[in-house]
C-alpha cells in the first residue's frame, strides 16, 4: 500500500544546475506576503523561487480557501526555515501540475517559523497570512505563429503538452504540417497518423495545426510546401512528466474516476460540493462479507483518507510511493480508482563519452546526447547495427520489434540528417529486451554503442464476457509479470482460485469481489512459477455445475534473466552458465573487440578445437557480445577475444552455456506402463511436470490427494495441451497443499506418489539430500579414459549423473546411476560437462552439481602428442634487430629447425621483461616496434608459445638484444613519446632532458600552451599526465625547448592521439613508467637506413633516473578546478578540506571522487557541496 512519509510535491525538485530547462520566477516575501507586482503568467512546469532579505526564518506552506477561512493542505507544497542565506534549492517549488482546466489558484500561508507549532495544532490559518498570497497557475501553452521565413527550432516538452501552430503567408505560399518519427532500424522517417486533432493534408496559405504529445520520445513536425519540399522543422523532445494530477469530486461523480500515474507521483483530491464529502481508501479487491460493504483502510501513515470531519470544501494531496491499484470512496459511495505504474526512467547516453555500454529496462527510454562540435567529420545519425545486435528469436527481428513493415520508412534526406545533428538529443523506447548496438556515423571503424535492454514486468490482459468466459483461456507469462482482469459483463461476478476442474482452492473465499460504482479492475502479480487456474462465480447447485466452463489457466515460466560475464585481464571464468529458455548471455569485455563468438560442436576433434578461431567472423568494433538461449541443451562458445583480452595462452578458452528446460527439477517420465520415478518428494507450491515418451496426446494424468478429496468431473476438466505452450511437457501440476498425493493414468494401472513437505519441516528436519561432490578436479583437457569419482555425505544416497550437460533429474537413457566401485570414465571424445544429483528415501532430491567443461582427447591422439612434444623441446628461437632513427625498431625471428614453425601458435615481444599485448603469428617473423622513449635503455626478446595440441609444453624464450634511444631528433629538439596509462581517459606524454643549454620546456596541446617547465624543476626525464581526454577526439601534442643564450626555439616531433588508447601491455604495471609501444607485423623498406643492434645485454644497466611528473586536465577550463586538499586530524578521524582556484568550476566539473588508498571513499561530491568532509 502507499505510504505517507510526509513527502511534499516539491521533493523531486532538481538541483540548482538545472536552470537551463526551467523558467524560474523569483518572489520576494521580505514583507511577510507576496508583492503586489507579480509575474504576468506562471505556467505549469515553471519553478517559483522565494527570497527574503530578512535574517528571521519564515515558513511557506500551501493552504486552501473554505468559505471565508484558510486551511492547511495535507502534504501540500511547503518550504521551512527560509531566510536570506538559504540555498536556492531550499527556496524553490516546482509547479509540476497536470492541468485539465485553463488555470487554477494556489494559496500560501507565510508565517515566522517560530509560530509553526501553533499553526500545526489548528488547521485554520489567519486570513492576513494567506489572502494576498495567491499564485494563478495557467495550463502550459505552446503557441507559435509562423511566417514565410524558415524557422526550424527545438522544443523541450512534458508528456501531455499541446502544441498549437498557425501560419499566414504574405507571399501566398501554401504550407501543411506533417508529423514524422525517425526509425533507428532503417535510418528513415515515417509518417505519424493523426487522430482527432486539427490537421489538414493539403497546403494552405492560412492554416493551423494542433498536437497533444501523450508519449515520451522525439517527434519532428515538418512544414512542407506545395511541392512537398521541407520548409522548416520543429523538433519536439518529450522528456519529462507532470508529477501532480488532479481529481475533482462533485455531488454526482468523480472526475476522472480512473486515473493513471507513475510511481512517486501525487494526486490532488479536491471538492466544493453541496453535500458534505470525505474520502477514504478502500480495499480494491474485497468487500466485507458481513455487511457487503467496502473495507475501509484508515491506518495513519499507511493509507490515504480525509483526516477531518466531512465538509463541503476539501483539498488534500497524497504521494504514491508503490505501484498497484488503489481505490477510494466518497461519502455518497462513489468509487475512484488510481493505477500507479512503475516510474519511467530516461537514461542519458553521451555518444562521445567514455561509456560504451548502457543497461536499461523495456519500460525505460534512452536519450542519446551529443554536442554539434563533437563530430568533426560528418553529421550524427543514430542507427541500429543489425548484424551485431541480438534480439528475441520470436519477435520477427528488429523490423518486427519496431513495426517497420507498418511504418513504411522513407530514406533520410541529407537536409534532415544535418537537422538531426543539430538536435543534440534523440529519445525513444526500445520495447523488447535484447542487445542493441547503435552506430552514429558511416565510419565502420567507429565503436558502436551497446544498449542492454532487460525485460521489465509485463502487463497482460484477460477479459471476461457475458458468458463468464475468459479470453484468452490460456495465458503464458513470466514470473513477476502482472495479469489484469477486466470484465465486459454487466453482471458482477467474483473471481476464484480453483483447480483444473473448477473446484475452489479455498471454499467461499474469492480473490476478487466487484464493488458497485467501481470500474472493477483486478490485478494479480505472480511471484512463483507454476500453473494457476481461475474461474468466475461457480454455483453450488450440482445441476448447474456441469455447465460450468473450463477455468482460465495461467502458466508462469521463470523470469527472463540476463547473465553477465566480464572478460578482463587474467580473468576468465570457465564454469558453466546455467540458464533457462529465453535468457540472455552477455559477455562484457574490458577492451574494444571485433570478432563474433564461434559455436563449437560437442564432437570437435583436438585439431578442430585448436583451429576454431579461424572460424571467427569480424564485425563492428564494440565492447560486448550476446546470445539468446533459444532451446534446451549444452552449448560451447569460443572467441579469439577471450584470449586476447584476458591475456591467456594456456588453452582455447571456452564459455559453456547450459539451457535447462522449465519445470525439470521435479518431473515424471511417462512410459507405456509406468511413471519414472515411482515416488517424488517436493516442497509446497512446487510445480511438477510430466513428460511423455510417446506421442499419445490423449494420455490423461490425475492427481488425487490422499487426505482432501476433490471432485473430479471430466466435463469440467481443462482440456488443452500444455505442450502447445511449453515444448516437451505434457502436464503440469502445482502442489499448493502439503500431504501425500496419488498420480494415476488413464492408460495403465501403475500409480506414482508425490509427497509434499512444508518449508519449515524441510529446514528443521533436514528433509533435503546433500548435493554430491567431486573428489578429483576435472582438467580443461582430459586424456582418454580419465576417471573421476563422486561422494555424498550419506553413503546410502543414490547418485544420478549425465556427461552431456543435461539435467539428470529427467531420467532419459543418458542418465546413469553412479557406482562408487567403478567411478566415471571419460571414454567419448569431445566436449563434456558432468552434472549429478542425489536422492534419499523420504527426502527431497539434492540440488544439481555441475562441473566445469572438459575436452576429452581421442585415444589415438596421445602418441602423436608425445611426438610433437619432442619436436618442441628441440626448437631454438633467435632474434635480430635494427633501429630506424629516431625510435622505431625492426626485428626478425628465426626458428630452428624451420619445420618447428608449424608448432608455434604465436610470438610475444618482451621489452625489459614486460610482455606486449600484441601477438605475432608464427608467420610474422618480421616485425616492427615503435614508440620507444628518448634517452632510455631497452632489452628485448621474444617468447614462442606452442599450439594447443602440444600438451604440457613450456614456452621457448629467444636471445636478447639491447639498445639505447637518442634523446634528440634531427635539429637538436627533444624526442617526445607516449607512456602507458592505466586509465583510458589519460594521455601520458614523456621526454628526456636534452642538455644544460635549455632553460625552459613549453608543452602544447592542439597548439595551445598548457604548461611550462622551468630550469628550477629540471630532472633527467619529464612526464605530463593529461587527464579527462574525450574518447574519439583527436589531440595534437608537441614540446618546444627554449635555449638559454639565443632564445632559440627547438620544436619536438608531433604526436597525434585519438583516445581511447588500448592497453599495449599484457598486464598493467604499477609504480613504473613504461613507453607506449605499438607492435606490428612489418618489414623495413629495402632502401631504409637502419642501425644494426649487436649488443646482447647491458653489463651495467643505468639506475632508474629522476623524473619530474605533472598531472593536468587536458581541457583548459578544468585546470582551475583541480582541488588543493588539506586535512586536520580530530578525535573521529580527519577533516578533509578542498580548495579550488575558480568559483565557476561547475561549468567544467560534474563531481569529485574522494580516493583513499586507491579506493573510492563515500559518495561523489558536487562542486556545490561543503568544502569540508
Amino acid at each position: 500500500m502507499a505510504l505517507v512519509e510526509n513527502h511534499k510535491p516539491n521533493d523531486s525538485l532538481r538541483s540548482d544546475d538545472d536552470d537551463d530547462e526551467n523558467i524560474i520566477y523569483v518572489i520576494d516575501i521580505s514583507n511577510g506576503s507576496f508583492p503586489e507586482q507579480m509575474p504576468n503568467r506562471i505556467e505549469s512546469g515553471d519553478t517559483i523561487e522565494f527570497k527574503t532579505n530578512q535574517t528571521d526564518e519564515y515558513d511557506i506552506f500551501q493552504v486552501y480557501k473554505g468559505e471565508d477561512n484558510y486551511y492547511r493542505v495535507n502534504n501540500g507544497f511547503e518550504l521551512l526555515n527560509i531566510k536570506n542565506n538559504t540555498t536556492k534549492n531550499n527556496r524553490r517549488i516546482l509547479l509540476s501540475l497536470n492541468l485539465h482546466q485553463s488555470k487554477i489558484e494556489l494559496y500560501f500561508c507565510i508565517i515566522p517559523s517560530s509560530q509553526r507549532e501553533i499553526i500545526l495544532k489548528s488547521r485554520k490559518c489567519l486570513n492576513e497570512n494567506c489572502e494576498k498570497n495567491c499564485l494563478i497557475i495557467h495550463k502550459n501553452e505552446i503557441k507559435f505563429s509562423l511566417s514565410d521565413n524558415k524557422e526550424s527550432q527545438k522544443l523541450i516538452l512534458h508528456k501531455g503538452d499541446t502544441i498549437k501552430l498557425d501560419w499566414i503567408s504574405k507571399r501566398g505560399n501554401g504550407y501543411r504540417i506533417e508529423e514524422k518519427k525517425f526509425c533507428p532500424i532503417s535510418g528513415g522517417l515515417y509518417k505519424v497518423e493523426q487522430t482527432s486533432e486539427i490537421i489538414t493534408n493539403r497546403t494552405q496559405s492560412k492554416g493551423n495545426f494542433t498536437k497533444t504529445f501523450n508519449e515520451f520520445g522525439t517527434s519532428f513536425l515538418f512544414r512542407l510546401t506545395e511541392t512537398n519540399q521541407i520548409h522548416d522543422i520543429i523538433v519536439c523532445i518529450i522528456k519529462d512528466n507532470y508529477h501532480i494530477k488532479h481529481i475533482e469530486i462533485t455531488d454526482i461523480n468523480i472526475q476522472p474516476n480512473v486515473i493513471s500515474i507513475e510511481q512517486n507521483d501525487s494526486i490532488i483530491f479536491e471538492w466544493n460540493t453541496i453535500e458534505k464529502q470525505t474520502i477514504v481508501q478502500i480495499e480494491p479487491f474485497f468487500i466485507d462479507q458481513t455487511n457487503q460493504q467496502s473495507i475501509e483502510l484508515k491506518t495513519e501513515g499507511k493509507h490515504f483518507f480525509w483526516p477531518n470531519e466531512p465538509s463541503c470544501r476539501g483539498y488534500m494531496i497524497h504521494k504514491f510511493h508503490e505501484t498497484g491499484i488503489f481505490c477510494f470512496k466518497t461519502a455518497n459511495n462513489q468509487i475512484g480508482t488510481i493505477i500507479v505504474e512503475p516510474k519511467i526512467t530516461i537514461h542519458s547516453f553521451p555518444i562521445f563519452g567514455d561509456q560504451l555500454i548502457l543497461k536499461m529496462k523495456t519500460t525505460d527510454l534512452i536519450q542519446f546526447e551529443w554536442k554539434m562540435s563533437d563530430s568533426q567529420d560528418e553529421p550524427i545519425l543514430i542507427t541500429i547495427d543489425a548484424n551485431s545486435s541480438v534480439v528475441p528469436d520470436t519477435t520477427g527481428g528488429l523490423t518486427g520489434i519496431f513495426d517497420c513493415s507498418i511504418h513504411k520508412c522513407v530514406k533520410v534526406e541529407p537536409f534532415f540528417r544535418h537537422h538531426f545533428h543539430t538536435c543534440e538529443a534523440f529519445i525513444f523506447n526500445i520495447p523488447q529486451h535484447g542487445l542493441y548496438n547503435f552506430s552514429y556515423s558511416d565510419n565502420r571503424d567507429d565503436v558502436v554503442l551497446s544498449v542492454i535492454v532487460e525485460k521489465s514486468i509485463t502487463n497482460h490482459r484477460v477479459t471476461s464476457n457475458e458468458q463468464n468466459m475468459f479470453e484468452p483461456n490460456t495465458l503464458v507469462i513470466n514470473r513477476y509479470d502482472q495479469v489484469w482482469f477486466n470484465s465486459l459483463s454487466t453482471t458482477l461476478t467474483n473471481i476464484y482460485r480453483t483447480d483444473e476442474y473448477g473446484n475452489h482452492l479455498e471454499e467461499n473465499k474469492p480473490i476478487f469481489q466487484p464493488q458497485l460504482n467501481s470500474v472493477n479492475y483486478f490485478m494479480q502479480q505472480f511471484q512463483q512459477t507454476g500453473v494457476y487456474y481461475f474461474s468466475m462465480d461457480i454455483s453450488h447447485d450440482h445441476s448447474k455445475k456441469s455447465r460450468t466452463l473450463s477455468p482460465l489457466a495461467i502458466i508462469v515460466l521463470p523470469e527472463i534473466r540476463f547473465h553477465y560475464k566480464l572478460i578482463r585481464l587474467s580473468d576468465f571464468d570457465s564454469q558453466a552458465i546455467i540458464t533457462n529458455i529465453n535468457d540472455f548471455i552477455i559477455w562484457q569485455f574490458e577492451q574494444i573487440i571485433r570478432f563474433n563468438v564461434i559455436q563449437l560442436r560437442t564432437n570437435e576433434t583436438l585439431q578442430d578445437l585448436v583451429s576454431c578461431h579461424d572460424r571467427a567472423i569480424p564485425g563492428r568494433n564494440r565492447q560486448c557480445l550476446a546470445v539468446e538461449c533459444i532451446m534446451p541443451g549444452t552449448f560451447y562458445f569460443a572467441n579469439p577475444e577471450f584470449e586476447r583480452v584476458t591475456g591467456s595462452d594456456e588453452t582455447r578458452l571456452i564459455s559453456t552455456i547450459i539451457i535447462d528446460p522449465p519445470f525439470s527439477r521435479a518431473c515424471f517420465l511417462i512410459t507405456d506402463q509406468q511413471f519414472i520415478p515411482n515416488v517424488l518428494y517436493v516442497t509446497q507450491n512446487e510445480t511438477v511436470s510430466w513428460i511423455l515418451l510417446n506421442n499419445d496426446q490423449y494420455h490423461r494424468i490425475y492427481v488425487e490427494s490422499d487426505e482432501n478429496k476433490r471432485e473430479m468431473n471430466e466435463n469440467n476438466r481443462i482440456d488443452r495441451s500444455i505442450e502447445q505452450y511449453i515444448n516437451d511437457i505434457h502436464y503440469l501440476y502445482t502442489f499448493d497443499q502439503c500431504g501425500q498425493f496419488t498420480i494415476r493414468s488413464n492408460r495403465f494401472n501403475n500409480t506414482a506418489t508425490v509427497i509434499v513437505y512444508p518449508d519449515n519441516i524441510i529446514r528443521s528436519e533436514k528433509k533435503r539430500a546433500q548435493s554430491p561432490e567431486l573428489i578429483e578436479e576435472i582438467d580443461i583437457v582430459s586424456q582418454y579414459g580419465t576417471q573421476v569419482h563422486l561422494q555424498c555425505s550419506n553413503p546410502d544416497a543414490i547418485i544420478y549423473y549425465t556427461l552431456d550437460g543435461t539435467l539428470p533429474t529427467r531420467h532419459y537413457k543418458n542418465v546413469y546411476a553412479y557406482n562408487s566401485n567403478e567411478g566415471i570414465s571419460f571414454v567419448k571424445t569431445g566436449l563434456h560437462v558432468l552434472r549429478a544429483y542425489a536422492t534419499e528415501n523420504e527426502k527431497l532430491s539434492s540440488t544439481v552439481f555441475t562441473s566445469s567443461p572438459t575436452f576429452v582427447m581421442a585415444n589415438e591422439e596421445l602418441e602423436a602428442i608425445r611426438e610433437l612434444q619432442s619436436m618442441w623441446n628441440n626448437t631454438k628461437i633467435t632474434i635480430s634487430a635494427a633501429i630506424q632513427y629516431p625510435n622505431k625498431l625492426y626485428g626478425k625471428i628465426e626458428v630452428e629447425p624451420t619445420n618447428s614453425t608449424d608448432l608455434i601458435d604465436h610470438f610475444e615481444l618482451y621489452v625489459d621483461d614486460v610482455a606486449q599485448r600484441v601477438h605475432l603469428s608464427s608467420s610474422d617473423v618480421k616485425f616492427s616496434a615503435e614508440g620507444f622513449a628518448g634517452g632510455e635503455q631497452y632489452e628485448i626478446h621474444v617468447i614462442a608459445y606452442p599450439k594447443e595440441n602440444i600438451v604440457d609444453a613450456e614456452p621457448i624464450q629467444s636471445n636478447k638484444r639491447a639498445f639505447e634511444i637518442k634523446r634528440e631528433i634531427q635539429g637538436g629538439a627533444p624526442l617526445i613519446s607516449l607512456a602507458v596509462s592505466n586509465e583510458q581517459s589519460t594521455i601520458f606524454l614523456m621526454w628526456a632532458h636534452i642538455g644544460d643549454h635549455v632553460n625552459q620546456y613549453i608543452v602544447y596541446v592542439d597548439n595551445i600552451e598548457t604548461t611550462t617547465i622551468s630550469e628550477k624543476d629540471f630532472n633527467d626525464f619529464f612526464g605530463i599526465q593529461f587527464h579527462g581526454a574525450q574518447q574519439k577526439k583527436r589531440y595534437i601534442l608537441h614540446v618546444e625547448a627554449k635555449l638559454k643564450d639565443s632564445n632559440e626555439i627547438r620544436k619536438s616531433n608531433i604526436i597525434t592521439v585519438n583516445p581511447p588508447l588500448e592497453m599495449p601491455l599484457k598486464e598493467q604495471l604499477i609504480d613504473r613508467y613504461f613507453a607506449y609501444i605499438t607492435v606490428n607485423a612489418e618489414s623495413p623498406p629495402p632502401d631504409m637506413r637502419l642501425e644494426i643492434i649487436h649488443l646482447d645485454r647491458f653489463t651495467n644497466r643505468r639506475p632508474e633516473p629522476k623524473r619530474t611528473i605533472e598531472s593536468l586536465p587536458i581541457t583548459t577550463g578544468l585546470r582551475n578546478a583541480i582541488p588543493t586538499i588539506s586535512f586536520e586530524q580530530n578525535s573521529d578521524g580527519i577533516t578533509l578540506s578542498l580548495a579550488t582556484k575558480s568559483p565557476v568550476i561547475s561549468d567544467f566539473v560534474e563531481s569529485y571522487r574522494v580516493m583513499v588508498d586507491g579506493e573510492q571513499y563515500g559518495e561523489l561530491l558536487s562542486p556545490q557541496d561543503e568544502s569540508k568532509i
